[in-house]
This record gives C-alpha cells, structure tokens and sequence, in this order.
C-alpha cells in the first residue's frame, strides 16, 4: 500500500536492495515521503534512497536532503549496499 502516494513509483532495483539490507543485517520499513527506506543496525537508524543507476533526486528530495539535520543515503545497487554497510562497520563508534 503506497498510503496517499500513490503516483509515486518505486524504483526497478529496490527489491533487490531491500534483500540486500537484510542480508546486511538491516531492519527495513518501507515509507514514502520524505524517502523511500528507513533502515537500523546496530541501534542506529539510516534514512534510505533508492534510486536507479542514472536516477536523480526530485526537487523536493533534493529540497529535503539539504534541509535535514542527519545523513541520508543513496544506494543504486547491491554493490552500493555491501560498501555502504562495510563502511559502517569499519566506522569508529
């Protein structure tokens, strides 16, 4: 159910990288405003956007992004979520 969003549309990949985050270790929430994922790890939360290889931001993603006090992060494949989930591993906490 995509609530009052309903012209939105999901991107091709993001089953694909849902499945990756969860074989990552990821909790993963579908929403759809202001992004399209909210994911935790390790008592963290994330902001996720999934975006095709070559996808750009809408204007009120790219509003948003700049706007918000926290990080979100773009993933395109399934090569973008294993780096991505490495990284904060890697991360000193």
């Amino acid at each position: 159910m995509r609530g009052n969003h309903s012209k939105n549309r999901r991107d091709a990949n993001e089953p694909e990288i849902i499945a990756r985050l969860k074989w990552n270790g990821f909790q993963v929430y579908r929403i759809d405003q202001p992004v399209d994922l909210i994911c935790a790890r390790d008592g963290c939360n994330y902001l996720v956007e999934v975006k095709a290889e070559g996808g750009r931001l809408t204007p009120a993603q790219t509003k948003f992004f700049s706007e918000w006090g926290g990080c979100v992060t773009i993933l395109r494949s399934a090569q973008d979520v294993d780096e991505w989930g490495a990284s904060l591993k890697a991360a000193p906490k």
